[in-house]
């Protein structure tokens, strides 16, 4: 297992700060899950992408993922459909240029029993269709699993991956994500495992009933039993990149303190927390 940072909880930042800050940490962060706006923005300032490839191979940081908040659900506005995928398909240009496996995508904008067969339909359809794009870049596409989407039950996951069929389309695994829906993530994980080619890690004390006063803790310290997933992921020896996932000022405390948590986890065989 390897640890990477999502770049979507540094909004603020440059991508060469983000670099800067991470680059003394190499030991133990090897990759950066690169939010789509730090990539344009790198671009606006210094032009072409081999340049931020430079950047990162002197700094001997991967790229995982690049992630954006495309959906593929939204097709009765045929504008902002048609540019959510032409964004998608510059994410998969800019994946292929700088050496990263897949780029990061939700599926669908409500949750799985909201949505109707007409919409769970035309979505498999546009998810198939994308997936021939992206093979011709040799880029894979990852769905994330999250509430409030079409991913977000042991069914709907099946479902959506069986119905769409394709090499290219992956899952993001999240087991905080499972945790607003009380979907048990151990189950969720053994279900889809051969279809995971990515994680996210994070934690919150949970609010169930008024989801804003939920709080970020640090990984091993909230309501998800984190170590019992990382142990299972150990067993099965997964080799991918997992990505600590913090936002915002509150968030940056529990993203220093997972990173030492982290450490711990990895330095000793047998984790007892």
């Amino acid at each position: 297992m390897k640890l990477s940072l999502c770049t979507t909880g540094f909004k603020e930042w440059d991508i060469d700060e983000i670099i800067k800050w991470v680059a003394p940490m190499n030991q133990d962060v090897k990759g950066l899950e690169l939010w789509s706006k730090h990539i344009e923005r790198f671009q606006e300032k210094h032009g072409p992408l081999d340049k931020l490839a430079g950047l990162l191979e002197t700094n001997g940081i991967q790229i995982p993922s690049i992630s954006a908040y495309t959906t593929f659900s939204k097709l009765w506005n045929r504008e902002q459909h048609i540019s959510e995928v032409n964004q998608a398909t510059k994410l998969l240009d800019a994946a292929h240029q700088l050496n990263c496996p897949m780029i990061r995508t939700f599926a669908g904008h409500v949750a799985s029993r909201n949505a109707s067969p007409e919409q769970w339909s035309e979505t498999v359809t546009e998810f198939q269709k994308f997936a021939e794009t992206a093979d011709l870049y040799n880029v894979d596409v990852a769905i994330e699993i999250h509430y409030d989407s079409f991913a977000d039950t042991i069914e709907s996951i099946q479902k959506l991956v069986n119905d769409i069929n394709h090499p290219r389309i992956k899952l993001i695994y999240d087991a905080a994500n499972l945790y607003v829906d009380q979907e048990d993530p151990m189950q969720v994980l053994d279900t889809v495992y051969s279809h995971i080619s990515h994680v996210h890690l994070k934690n919150y004390h949970y609010n169930l009933k008024e989801r804003y006063k939920t709080t970020p803790a640090a990984i091993f310290n909230g309501d998800v039993d984190n170590v019992a997933i990382l142990k299972e992921l150990k067993r099965r020896q997964y080799s991918g990149f997992i990505s600590l996932e913090y936002f915002g000022r509150d968030g940056f405390p529990c993203l220093r303190e997972s990173l030492e948590q982290w450490k711990q986890f990895m330095s000793i065989d047998t984790f007892i927390y």
